[in-house]
């Protein structure tokens, strides 16, 4: 087989490209201005997530076939300062740390061992450890699939398991091929590792009038964090039941009225519609068209009734959503204290800067429960990297009174495929 050299927009368009060139190609050549080019593009609001994903790509694979992918570094692409830093670190003896995945290739070309920062998921902590069932059972020969282990089983079995944290909420994917054979979470409070997929309590939410039951093993790791977990930052793609699953499990549990907020802005300032009549709630209520599209389809067949009064108006609108939820203004958050029982959604939580995030986590109080909700690829360029409150969050964690979700599936139509391809921008 031949060699073959990747260009920029490939890379862009799709980050799977390496792996499928792969099959056909022996070794895989990427010139360092392709690099170059794509630490620039990386800090354009337009292309930033396709570069961001494409770099990922680009390390990952190094990272699996070393010997598969190869660097074509030419003198008449590297810039004086790159040259200047590279030969620095070799004349002290120093590592070097960057955020230009050009410039580390440049310095590991030289010798020098490098720190590259700033991918969009590097440093995040991931809460899921998969493995096979015979790779546990080399791993922990006294694994055996027991409903729970604590004391000295517990820290006999987390010390085995390689990738799980005592002080996290984590979760353990049992496969056996693709089928998932038994799930278990970390509970870093109780010290308790627990098999969640066979229990009932976090299969479904809800009761007599409401119930929603958890469609993929993610989403019965979230259950399990509702019920077990102080605060829960819940992150996924649209469609992946972020605000479905936070707004069933808030009303089931809540004895009071649900606290709501997110920022108030959009994505395209040449679409706002400038001043709203109204009161306070009138103002926001446009805002939270999510929560009553879960409302909509928690409490389904309710648009029209009357009560039996004979007048027709939205039930969920005008009766379960004032009833359950009150809205709170981002920027009326401030003086507002979390009571023990009170529970506060904040929603689009990637268009909120670190200041306003931290603040917003700094409301909460003894027995209060915070839920956070929010998707990296959905910034539109409003919030750069370095101001995201949900990406410096996520480079914090783990801790032990947040639990970390990550929903993996969509469950809207098969349009979820086009509007992907429609929010990068590279493709033409």
């Amino acid at each position: 087989m031949r060699p073959i050299i990747i260009d920029t927009n490939l890379l862009m368009d799709d980050p799977k490209i390496l792996y499928k060139l792969l099959k056909d190609y022996d070794k895989l050549r990427i010139p360092i201005s392709v690099l170059n080019k794509l630490d620039e593009l990386k800090l354009n609001a337009d292309t930033s997530y396709s570069a961001r994903n494409a770099i990922y790509a680009i390390l990952e694979f190094k990272e699996k076939h070393p010997d598969e992918i190869e660097f074509l570094i030419d003198e008449d692409d590297i810039n004086k300062s790159d040259r200047r830093i590279v030969k620095n670190s070799i004349d002290t003896g120093s590592d070097l740390a960057t955020k230009n995945i050009s410039t580390s290739l440049i310095a590991e070309s030289e010798g020098v061992h490098t720190l590259l920062y700033d991918v969009i998921v590097n440093n995040i902590f991931d809460p899921y450890v998969v493995v096979s069932s015979n790779e546990l059972f080399d791993m922990s020969p006294n694994f055996c699939f027991k409903q729970n282990y604590q004391d000295e089983d517990y820290y006999e079995l987390l010390l085995d398991i390689k990738g799980i944290n005592a002080d996290a909420w984590m979760f353990l994917f049992v496969k056996n091929g693709e089928k998932i054979e038994a799930l278990y979470a970390n509970n870093p409070i109780s010290h308790k590792f627990e098999r969640i997929d066979n229990i009932p309590t976090y299969r479904s939410i809800g009761g007599d009038k409401m119930i929603l039951k958890a469609l993929d093993a993610y989403q019965i790791c979230a259950f399990y964090a509702f019920e077990n977990a102080p605060n829960v930052l819940l992150t996924g793609k649209w469609g992946s039941g972020k605000t479905l699953l936070s707004t069933a499990y808030a009303i089931s549990n809540s004895r009071r009225k649900i606290f709501i907020t997110r920022p108030p802005i959009g994505i395209n300032k040449k679409y706002d519609i400038g001043f709203l009549p109204g009161s306070r709630e009138d103002k926001m209520i446009d805002w939270f068209a999510g929560f009553f599209s879960a409302l909509y389809y928690l409490y389904a067949n309710t648009r029209g009734q009357d009560g039996g009064k004979g007048i027709e108006y939205d039930y969920v609108k005008d009766k379960i959503f004032k009833e359950k939820f009150e809205t709170i203004p981002l920027n009326a958050i401030q003086g507002l204290s979390l009571l023990e029982s009170d529970t506060m959604i904040v929603d689009e939580t990637q268009l909120i800067d670190i200041d306003y995030l931290s603040m917003i986590i700094s409301r909460s109080g003894s027995g209060s429960r915070l839920i956070l909700l929010g998707d990296l690829a959905q910034t539109y360029g409003v919030v750069k990297p370095s101001e995201s409150g949900l990406l410096k969050l996520l480079r914090l964690l783990p801790h032990s009174c947040l639990a970390y979700i990550r929903l993996e599936k969509s469950y809207r139509s098969g349009l979820i495929d086009l509007a992907d391809k429609l929010q990068d921008r590279v493709i033409n």
